[in-house]
C-alpha cells in the first residue's frame, strides 16, 4: 500500500474524485501543506513548484553578511516574504530554527541571525517552507482549484491535477482579509474570506487563471471557520461572520444567501473558539442534515434542512463498570452501588446478574448517591446473584466526524476508534452504545402567571413499546424534577398527579433500543 509522504502529520484532507478518461477514475486530495493525485492505481505527490504547498529543499548555500543570512536554493520555489521557513542541519546552531523570510528572487531569500556564525554555513542543511492552503478543493470545467491563506486561487493545468502554472492564479481582492475556505455553488467558485465572500466563474481566459470575478455577487458576509463549510443538495452551509454582527450559520443556493441559525444556536456558536470544528452534509430517510461539530465545547449541532429545525447529536461512551447488588419488589429493581455518579434518567447497562431479567440496557431513576432503581419483571428472584456490574455512559459531542456515501450506504467514521459504521433508520443504537433521545419544550405559562394544576400528561406519537422518562422544570431550567417513568407500550402513555406551576418546561428522555417518534404532550 502506498505511503503518504506528508509534511505535517495528522492534518485533515479535502478530496475530489474525477474521471481521468473512459473507465479510469482519479482522486485528487490535499491537506493544508501537501497535495496528492491517485490515478490508475498510481499515487503521485504534487511536487510542481507552482503548487501552493510546502516542500523541503537542500539549499545550495547559506551565507552571512552582518546579521542577515542569505539562502540560495537549487531551483525556484513558490515561497513568500513574511512566511515561516524552518532551517535545520547547519553545524552552526545560529542558522537553525523557524525564521521569517524575505524573498529576494525565485531562488534566494534572507532572514535574520544572531551572533557571528561562520560563513558559509556547513552541515547537511534543509529548508522547509511554502504556502498553506485553506480547506476546500473544487473542480470546474477540467481545472482543479485551491486557495491559500492570502486568498489567492490557484488552478491546475487543464485535465491535469499534477501540473500547476506560475501564472495560473487570481486573487480575491475586492475586500481586505485572508482566505478561509474555497467552495462551489452551481458553476461559481466561492472564495470565503474573513469578512467577505467573493465569487468567480470560468470565462476561458487564454492565459493565467480561467476565472474572472462576479462583481455583483460580492457580499460582506465572511466565514468564521473553513472547516465549517459543507455542501449538501446543491446548498453550501458555513459558520458566517461579519464586522457588524456575530456568528451565525448561513446557507447559499446559487448566489443567494440566507441565515438558518436561531438566536439560541448563535449563542452556542459564540461560546466556541472554533479551534476544532468538523462539518458535513448527510441525507437520511428523506431528511437533509448539516452536521456541525464544535469539539472545544463538546457539542454537535444538526440542522434538518427539510424541516428547518435544529437538534443536538451526541455519542455515549461507556464508563468503567461498577460493582452493585440488586433486589426487586413490585417490578422495581433497586441497585445498591456506592458513589455511582449516574444522573436521574441516565442509561446504565446491567450485566452478570442471575436471573437474566435484570441484565441489559436500563433507564434508571437515581434515588440517592449510592442507589438507583429501574423497571424489571416483577417475578424476578430477589436478591439477584452473580458478579453484577453497572456500566454508565459519558455523553459528549457526536464522535463520527467524517461521512461518505458509498454503494448506496451512508457511512460515518469514528474519529478515534476508526470504526466505519452505517447510519440507517432501522438501527436504534450507536455501534452497540445507546442513543440518548432528549426532547425539551420551551417554558409554558398559558399566557398568565397564575398557578395551574396538571391532573395528567399524555405522551402523543408513534410508540412501539419501551419506557421513557418525563420530568419538568419550574425555575427556567435551573433544576429538574425527579424523573417519572412512562410506559410507551400502553394505549394511554401517561402519568398522573403532576403538581402545580406558574411556568414550566417539560423534558422527555428515552434510551431504549426501539423506534419512537413523539409528536406532543397532551396536558389536562
Amino acid at each position: 500500500m502506498p505511503v503518504l509522504a506528508v509534511t505535517v502529520a495528522g492534518q485533515p484532507f479535502d478530496m475530489m474524485g474525477y474521471v481521468a478518461e473512459q473507465s479510469v477514475f482519479g482522486l485528487f486530495f490535499k491537506s493544508a501543506y501537501d497535495a496528492f493525485n491517485f490515478e490508475n492505481n498510481v499515487l503521485t505527490k504534487i511536487t510542481d513548484a507552482d503548487y501552493p504547498g510546502w516542500s523541503t529543499v537542500t539549499p545550495t548555500s547559506i551565507t552571512r553578511t552582518g546579521s542577515t543570512a542569505t539562502v540560495t536554493l537549487p531551483a525556484p520555489v513558490n515561497w513568500q516574504s513574511g512566511s515561516t521557513v524552518t532551517i535545520a542541519g547547519a553545524a552552526q546552531a545560529e542558522y537553525n530554527g523557524s525564521v521569517l523570510i524575505t524573498v529576494t528572487d525565485a531562488t534566494h531569500f534572507t532572514y535574520a541571525v544572531t551572533g557571528t556564525p561562520t560563513t558559509p554555513a556547513t552541515g547537511t542543511i534543509t529548508a522547509k517552507g511554502g504556502r498553506t492552503t485553506v480547506p476546500g478543493v473544487e473542480y470546474l470545467d477540467g481545472y482543479f482549484f485551491v486557495m491559500d491563506a492570502n486568498a489567492v486561487i490557484y488552478n491546475s493545468g487543464l485535465n491535469d491535477p499534477t501540473a500547476w502554472g506560475a501564472l495560473d492564479f487570481i486573487t480575491a481582492a475586492i475586500e481586505p482579509g485572508g482566505g478561509v475556505a474555497l467552495a462551489k455553488s452551481q458553476n461559481y467558485l466561492i472564495a470565503f474570506k474573513e469578512w467577505s465572500s467573493e465569487f468567480f466563474y470560468d470565462v476561458g481566459n487564454p492565459t493565467g487563471s480561467p476565472l474572472s470575478p462576479v462583481l455583483s455577487a460580492f457580499t460582506l458576509t465572511g466565514c468564521a471557520s473553513g472547516e465549517s463549510v459543507a455542501e449538501l443538495d446543491e446548498t453550501v452551509y458555513w459558520i458566517s461572520k461579519a464586522r457588524q454582527k456575530g456568528r451565525a450559520v448561513h446557507k447559499m443556493v446559487g448566489l443567494q444567501q440566507q441565515i438558518v441559525s436561531t438566536p439560541d444556536i448563535d449563542r452556542i456558536l459564540a461560546t466556541s473558539d472554533l479551534s476544532s470544528v468538523y462539518s458535513y452534509g448527510v441525507k437520511l430517510s428523506g431528511h437533509s442534515f448539516y452536521i456541525l461539530g464544535l469539539r472545544d465545547i463538546d457539542v454537535t449541532l444538526a440542522y434538518d434542512a427539510t424541516s428547518g429545525t435544529w437538534a443536538q447529536w451526541s455519542s455515549l461512551t461507556a464508563q468503567a463498570p461498577k460493582s452493585c447488588t440488586l433486589t426487586q419488589s413490585g417490578g422495581v429493581a433497586t441497585a445498591a452501588c456506592t458513589a455511582h455518579g449516574y444522573a436521574d434518567g441516565a442509561a446504565v447497562t446491567i450485566a452478570g446478574a442471575t436471573p437474566s431479567a435484570y441484565n441489559g440496557l436500563k433507564q434508571i431513576r437515581a434515588i440517592s448517591a449510592n442507589a438507583f432503581t429501574f423497571s424489571v419483571t416483577s417475578g424476578a428472584a430477589s436478591p439477584a446473584t452473580g458478579t453484577i456490574t453497572a456500566t454508565g455512559y459519558d455523553e459528549g459531542y457526536f464522535r463520527y466526524s467524517h461521512y461518505v456515501a458509498a454503494a448506496g450506504r451512508d457511512l460515518v467514521l469514528h474519529e478515534t476508534t476508526g470504526a466505519l459504521v452505517e447510519i440507517t433508520p432501522d438501527a436504534y443504537t450507536d455501534d452497540g452504545a445507546p442513543i440518548a433521545l432528549k426532547l425539551r419544550t420551551g417554558m409554558l405559562d398559558s399566557g398568565n402567571e397564575d398557578y395551574k394544576s396538571i391532573g395528567q400528561i399524555r405522551v402523543i406519537g408513534e410508540k412501539q413499546g419501551g419506557e421513557a422518562m418525563l420530568r419538568w422544570s419550574d425555575d427556567n431550567y435551573t433544576t429538574d424534577s425527579l424523573c417519572r417513568p412512562v410506559d410507551l407500550s400502553a394505549t394511554q402513555a401517561r402519568i398522573r398527579r403532576c403538581g402545580a406551576f406558574r411556568r414550566r418546561s417539560f423534558e422527555v428522555l428515552h434510551i431504549a433500543d426501539l423506534p419512537v417518534q413523539l409528536e406532543s404532550l397532551e396536558i389536562d
